[in-house]
């Protein structure tokens, strides 16, 4: 962590939705000198709650935050792929009578009630000082911003005329790196290949984009996921450590 830059960020957007001054420790690693000026700026800042997405493989870093009462809330794994053999024809559909088509805005209510359901493996629900129906709404408000010019790639699935799942992303525009975001489906459409169908309609999207590499993040504990993903051709990329600091 360079010293002369600012070793936290406040989240101006998560404060006004929590209700509670929330910032992002800057950098994955900790010292007994950084984490002193972490601390110190917290107490400036008046923060309620630190974000700390650490580098896992680091002992110093896991050790000086727990000694300090960051919570561990998620082991956060990212997978990676390059998509220069993706062939969006030939690739395989698992999914027969189910439509992916771009998300439109009479869609959003839909997907907002698949959000608010489908994150029980997130940080925040782990997290017991934020409570189910923030977080829920939190997930609800990010799939509409998305959904409404938010995201770059922004795709639903359809079943007997239903809104059944979505899926959204971003793309760099400084690396042409595509960046899955969310994804979601209803409890009647699991296991039935649609999330596997929207995730691969994905990776067509950004084929047909010019982007040649994709990374998505997901849960330790999300193992259905990881299955998912990997039979998909990704590769593990990291594995980090999310903590969370309450000071109040």
């Amino acid at each position: 962590m360079a010293e002369t830059s600012e070793p936290c960020q406040f989240l101006e957007w998560d404060t006004l939705f929590f209700g509670c001054r929330i910032a992002r420790l800057n950098g994955s690693r900790l010292t007994e000198r950084s984490l002193n000026r972490v601390l110190k700026w917290c107490q400036k800042q008046e923060i309620d709650c630190l974000y700390f997405l650490a580098d896992s493989d680091d002992p110093r870093t896991v050790w000086l935050a727990h000694a300090h009462d960051f919570q561990l809330v998620e082991v956060r794994i990212t997978l990676e792929r390059w998509l220069k053999d993706w062939d969006p024809v030939t690739r395989p559909h698992d999914a027969p009578g189910v439509v992916i088509r771009e998300a439109r805005p009479d869609d959003i209510p839909a997907l907002q009630a698949i959000a608010r359901t489908s994150y029980l493996d997130s940080r925040f629900y782990f997290d017991p000082n934020f409570s189910e129906e923030k977080w829920s709404e939190y997930y609800a408000t990010w799939v509409n911003n998305s959904c409404s010019g938010g995201a770059d790639l922004a795709i639903v699935a359809v079943k007997d005329e239903e809104t059944v799942g979505y899926i959204t992303g971003l793309i760099d525009r400084h690396t042409n790196q595509g960046i899955y975001e969310l994804t979601g489906v209803t409890d009647s459409a699991r296991r039935g290949g649609i999330g596997q169908e929207l995730f691969r309609s994905g990776l067509d999207w950004y084929v047909r984009h010019g982007v040649d590499y994709l990374w998505v993040a997901t849960q330790g504990r999300n193992i259905a996921t990881q299955r998912m993903i990997q039979r998909n051709g990704f590769i593990s990329k990291s594995c980090q450590l999310y903590f969370h600091k309450w000071f109040r």
